[in-house]
């Protein structure tokens, strides 16, 4: 791992807070592309640090694990669909290594994915952990880990080592040689009333990073999972059949580029004008303040 010349914090922030207005005035979130960006396929949603505020609701959710069956069909399902067609696979959640059948779930997806490059996205807890077979599958299938640095008590260096043993690729989330994690609000509007088209021109998420959940992608990683915060706090954030499109249902690649390219109903809900940045970490306290505007 080469170090990289860290950026001062300001010009981060600067940088991110001129970005939704840019891709507003460029539209690029509506433009068609030829590859999924980014293809997120959960294991678990669940996680074993439960951060403030995460925007895949992992502190609300109960232990819910991937059913391997169907993991398998989807992809299969997938890899007809779009081929190699995709930037790159990432297998998350929650924390994806909580799922004790992570190294099966990995062979499958180089099965149907073989070209296409695959990453685990992790918070390194367990990765000391993992047994011998998990490590050699990384390597032989050409599996990247990516691990977001947290400030927790986590041996990097031993996790660096065991990677370097195994000769798999390990790198840190942002590519950052210090521990400062910081978190951003997505504020949702509880009442529906953003104007969708606005916020998904504006969105980060939108056309980029596509969910995979139980047969059903969606054009962003938020609204699959929102279900878990609908029932914490006993909310009625709609998800309707024109939120998705269902890959037994799609005949073709265009088909679905075309779809996610088009901003969903749920749009209303995110109140993407006011996203707040640098937030410090914490662990959840489950309150509904994180994720909703102050």
């Amino acid at each position: 791992m080469n170090p990289k010349i860290l950026i001062p914090k300001k010009i981060i922030l600067f940088r991110r807070n001129l970005l939704p207005v840019w891709r507003r005035i460029s539209k690029k979130n509506m433009r068609i592309k030829k590859t999924i960006p980014i293809l997120h396929l959960h294991l678990v949603d669940h996680c074993n640090l439960n951060c403030r505020g995460c925007d895949n609701f992992s502190p609300l959710a109960p232990e819910v694990f991937a059913d391997i069956l169907t993991f398998e069909n989807d992809c299969a399902r997938m890899s007809k669909l779009v081929g190699s067609r995709v930037n790159e696979i990432q297998l998350l959640g929650g924390e994806p290594l909580l799922h004790p059948q992570v190294t099966e779930f990995i062979r499958i997806c180089r099965k149907y994915f073989p070209e296409v490059p695959v990453n685990i996205i992790s918070n390194g807890i367990l990765l000391p952990k993992q047994p011998d077979d998990f490590w050699e599958t990384c390597h032989k299938l050409n599996i990247n880990i990516i691990v977001t640095k947290y400030p927790v008590k986590i041996d990097h260096n031993k996790i660096e080592q065991l990677a370097k043993k195994h000769q798999v690729r390990l790198s840190y989330y942002g590519n950052t040689e210090s521990i400062e994690k910081n978190m951003q609000l997505l504020p949702l509007d509880l009442d529906g009333k953003q104007d969708a088209q606005d916020s998904f021109l504006r969105c980060a998420r939108a056309n980029r990073c596509i969910s995979l959940d139980n047969g059903k992608l969606y054009t962003c990683s938020l609204i699959p999972y929102v279900k878990y915060f609908n029932r914490k706090f006993n909310q009625d954030l709609r998800i309707s059949a024109n939120d998705y499109i269902d890959i037994y249902q799609a005949k073709n690649m265009e088909e679905i580029m075309n779809f996610v390219s088009k901003p969903m109903p749920f749009c209303r809900y995110c109140n993407i004008k006011g996203i707040e940045d640098g937030i410090s970490f914490d662990i959840s306290k489950k309150q509904i303040t994180e994720w909703t505007t102050k």
